[in-house]
């Protein structure tokens, strides 16, 4: 049996919790009207939208809020969706985490 490596603690690196998302957003995307909805978008809008104004093709694999819902976007419009593919999606997510591409209203 081997020693798992021991896990160093340092005090002023914030841990990172991978896919962190509150519970109330977990109870909403795992129901019925939204997944109803997702699979209804995509298969309407397969291609990422981001990638096609690059001039590339990509299949669509995420169905993403172009406002968050956090932010006040309605969750099940579909004039707030958008697909993108995986590499897009996290990428805009990302820029929204730390402040950036969301415009203020």
């Amino acid at each position: 049996m081997a020693n798992k490596p021991k896990k160093v603690v340092r005090s002023w690196v914030k841990e990172r919790v991978a896919f962190d998302r509150e519970l109330k957003d977990d109870k909403f995307y795992n129901s019925w009207p939204w997944r109803k909805a997702r699979k209804a978008f995509i298969n309407k809008n397969p291609l990422c939208v981001h990638c096609e104004e690059n001039g590339e093709v990509t299949a669509a694999t995420v169905v993403d809020h172009k406002i968050p819902i956090k932010q006040g976007g309605e969750p099940l419009n579909e004039s707030n969706f958008q697909s993108l593919c995986e590499k897009c999606h996290n990428k805009k997510s990302a820029n929204e985490s730390r402040g950036y591409g969301v415009k203020s209203r």
